[in-house]
């Protein structure tokens, strides 16, 4: 059970830099919902890990990175799409599950859990998340396999880069891509809805070849359809069991092998090296940016 002292949401200074208290309170809120995941996480059987910079946090930092502003997890297939699934009846009413496979205009190749639709400053809202308005969630992110063979595997990562470039930087609202889009449905053997979110079905297509192997014994990888490439790959054996260690003031469970795991992510990652996270920081700023529009 999350619990937070008064003191804990003021500004603070870890390892040279600044942590202003709305993102303590941003951080306090991210853990709540993510105590919400793990409710879900026990009750059902499932098993979860920190990921990314949260589990380097975790492992070098007993928390958050000092620069970073959001918590990742990562699940293996078949948990990550059951909890998809039991998440939609679970989650509080305030809480919403985002996927490729519950929302069709979402477009993210990973899965979130989100605390609202909106900027809320109700007081039971304020209360629940410690007096952060923002919409705030957690990332989950699905660990799949790759194929046995080396021929399968470079047809796969192949396939993957090619739909990868193809979404990336594009308007599919305001842009016509017919003809890539009927040779992406040759390749495939499929059809897109004209009418739908062609990143959302894209996303699907994306998602349906990243789990083509997992039947089988290839080595696991993470996030594929953005990371699909040799440097992410890890051993089965490493996330064959959880380890609980301290995040903030609770306990998350990270991958027994972890040491190996960040060695693969990070190299030599008991060095502390600023470089942000891969989003503006701080994740509010758009939202803050709307709330003064909206008071103006």
């Amino acid at each position: 059970m999350a619990e937070f002292q008064e003191s804990y949401f003021q500004d603070e200074i870890r390892e040279g830099f600044k942590i202003d208290g709305i993102m303590k309170r941003a951080w306090a809120a991210q853990i709540e919902v993510l105590e919400i995941i793990d409710h879900i996480c026990r009750k059902y059987g499932l098993m979860y890990y920190a990921d990314w910079g949260t589990l380097l946090g975790t492992v070098r930092h007993e928390g958050f990175i000092p620069w970073d502003d959001d918590i990742d997890i990562a699940m293996k297939r078949q948990d990550y799409m059951r909890f998809i699934e039991i998440a939609k009846k679970e989650l509080p009413d305030d809480c919403s599950m985002l996927s490729v496979y519950t929302e069709d205009e979402y477009a993210e190749g990973f899965a979130r859990v989100v605390n609202s639709r909106a900027i809320s400053f109700e007081k039971e809202h304020l209360k629940k998340y410690h007096g952060c308005p923002f919409v705030v969630g957690v990332d989950i992110f699905p660990i799949d396999r790759f194929a046995v063979t080396e021929e399968e595997k470079n047809i796969q990562i192949k396939l993957l880069k090619m739909l990868y470039e193809f979404m990336k930087d594009k308007d599919f609202v305001k842009e016509d891509f017919t003809t890539e889009l009927k040779q992406i449905e040759e390749l495939c053997g499929i059809k897109f809805d004209r009418e739908k979110n062609i990143k959302n079905q894209l996303l699907k297509l994306v998602d349906t070849i990243c789990q083509l192997y997992n039947s089988g014994e290839g080595r696991m990888t993470e996030f594929v359809n953005y990371m699909s490439n040799e440097k992410y790959v890890f051993s089965p054996e490493w996330y064959n069991e959880q380890k609980w260690m301290r995040f903030e003031t609770i306990q998350i469970p990270v991958p027994l092998e972890y040491d190996k795991i960040l060695r693969v992510m990070y190299g030599d990652y008991e060095i502390p090296v600023f470089n942000g996270a891969d989003h503006d920081y701080p994740f509010y700023k758009q939202q803050e940016k709307i709330l003064r529009e909206y008071i103006d």
